[in-house]
């Protein structure tokens, strides 16, 4: 995998608006009152800030073949969902990446949870600078990431 401490970002200001507003959002998921909607709306408590239910995410896992010795990728995975449920659950290999510093961190703080450490990996990245190498993976999803 590429070493991004390197690499330098330039944002526009909308970027780094939409950036902070994120990070507001990551710190406010984990607070009781909005884990416990998470959990009745998308059957989840992965402290998620997107809309897919816990019955997608496993269709995810069933369309895409996910295995053992399969790599995933999960593009603008704030806190780990749904990229860490499908390791979990399929047991796959899964790189959970976001641009915001504070969803990579909820998600290591998750990998570690879920004793998933020897097959997951959190990271801040772009999704247009994937750090990742061409040909290695298996599959990429992003979960409310366009919207």
């Amino acid at each position: 995998m590429a070493d991004l401490s390197d690499k330098t970002r330039l944002m526009t200001d909308d970027a780094l608006l939409d950036s902070e507003r994120f990070a507001q959002r990551h710190a406010a998921s984990g607070r009781s009152g909005p884990l416990a909607v998470e959990r009745e709306a998308l059957g989840s408590d992965y402290r998620a800030t997107g809309y897919t239910t816990k019955a997608q995410a496993d269709q995810l896992g069933r369309v895409l073949d996910l295995r053992p010795g399969k790599l995933l990728v999960d593009v603008g995975a704030g806190c780990g969902w749904p990229g860490l449920y499908l390791a979990d659950t399929f047991g796959c290999s899964v790189v959970s990446t976001d641009p915001v510093p504070e969803g990579a961190v909820a998600a290591r703080d998750r990998i570690v949870a879920d004793g998933l450490e020897d097959r997951a990996i959190s990271v801040v990245a772009t999704g247009d600078d994937l750090p990742v190498r061409n040909g290695s993976v298996d599959a990429i999803v992003h979960s409310d990431v366009l919207c």
